[in-house]
């Protein structure tokens, strides 16, 4: 009764709400996307209506001041001003030239990874320490006199050709990858832990990381420059606004 006596004594304009032709046909769009059928003139109606009502609700709210001090709110309307510089920042579109300088300038984003191919022999730590001790120091002689390491039955293929950094950090763990960068080529190296075991491994192939070809990753830099370039608007924005706003800060007493 209240709500309703205050707000009799705004304009009738306050009172009016308009569904718009464009909003119409956007409600009429959603029930085809969830009917995939047109909507029969009832199931507008109540489109329609139910979106007129939430338009008056929120309307009432706000008179009453209900917006105000929410922090889902808050949150929500710092959201849609954030989208709103990104939407402002996307409408530049860079040219050819301004695209590849920014992909020279950021190439090391556009590395094809790195990649191996090596060769594994599998020695389980599943034995006593010292019946492991004598195992790799077997295959270390082994190696010594230029034969061929020999390993434990493993479901681990021997052979991996092309792997990538990233995969086989994946496979045999952090340890193992950073370990194979140290290994020269074509000389099987001594034990190196995995977490399976340990292994004798000989790299016969390494593939340095070497930027991609410019028109193979254009739309990943086209994406990029757009993120940047709404990142540095969005920075501009936020320094101009804090340049034209006052702050005072009252801080509790006893605070330094």
């Amino acid at each position: 009764m209240l709500a309703y006596q205050w707000r009799n004594q705004q304009q009738n304009d306050d009172y009016m709400i308009v569904v718009s032709e464009g909003r119409v046909q956007q409600l009429k769009n959603d029930i085809v996307d969830r009917k995939q059928r047109q909507p029969v003139a009832q199931e507008l109606d109540i489109a329609i209506q139910s979106y007129a009502l939430n338009e008056i609700y929120l309307k009432e709210a706000r008179e009453l001041g209900l917006n105000k001090g929410d922090r889902v709110i808050d949150r929500r309307l710092r959201q849609k001003m954030e989208y709103l510089l990104e939407e402002m920042a996307l409408v530049q579109s860079p040219s050819e030239q301004e695209l590849k300088a920014y992909y020279q300038e950021h190439s090391d984003r556009y590395l094809a990874e790195e990649t191996y191919s090596f060769s594994q022999v599998y020695i389980s730590i599943d034995r006593s320490e010292q019946e492991l001790n004598n195992a790799l120091k077997q295959q270390q002689q082994r190696i010594a006199q230029g034969l061929l390491p020999q390993g434990d039955a493993s479901m681990l293929t021997k052979k991996f050709e092309q792997r990538s950094s990233a995969q086989i950090q994946r496979q045999f763990g952090a340890q193992f990858s950073d370990k194979l960068k140290q290994l020269p080529l074509n000389t099987w190296s001594e034990a190196i832990d995995s977490g399976y075991g340990k292994h004798f491994v000989m790299v016969r192939e390494h593939t340095p990381a070497a930027p991609r070809d410019y028109e193979a990753v254009k739309e990943t830099v086209l994406y990029d420059w757009q993120y940047d370039m709404a990142q540095s608007f969005k920075q501009a924005y936020e320094s101009e606004l804090l340049e034209r706003y006052q702050i005072n800060i009252e801080k509790p007493q006893g605070d330094s």
